[in-house]
């Protein structure tokens, strides 16, 4: 499985090279570097353990299925948001609000 950090990478690449129009990242690709940075950090996430993200004006909704999963992210959001931006490459993500 290819680490998502390197399709990032692929994807600035042929946007600089002029192969692919410079645009920003899909919630759906935000929400798994997110996954990554946060999986990162809480040992034994799985991806089941949130059970809704969206994106809105570069803030993140996350809805958990475990009160014990919000508390985590709660208590880590800063590391995991400074993670997560720098996996994207870039600052998508200012603020993360867990329900």
């Amino acid at each position: 499985m290819k680490k998502i950090q390197d399709i990032l990478k692929r994807k600035s690449s042929r946007a600089k090279s002029g192969h692919l129009p410079s645009k920003a990242l899909d919630e759906k690709t935000i929400g798994r570097v997110f996954l990554e940075a946060a999986k990162g950090e809480i040992k034994n996430l799985e991806d089941s353990d949130i059970s809704e993200m969206r994106m809105k004006d570069n803030i993140l909704y996350i809805k958990t299925a475990h009160p014990v999963i919000s508390s985590e992210l709660f208590l880590l959001r800063e590391k995991i948001l400074e993670k997560t931006n720098d996996i994207a490459g870039k600052k998508v993500v200012e603020k993360m609000l867990i329900g």
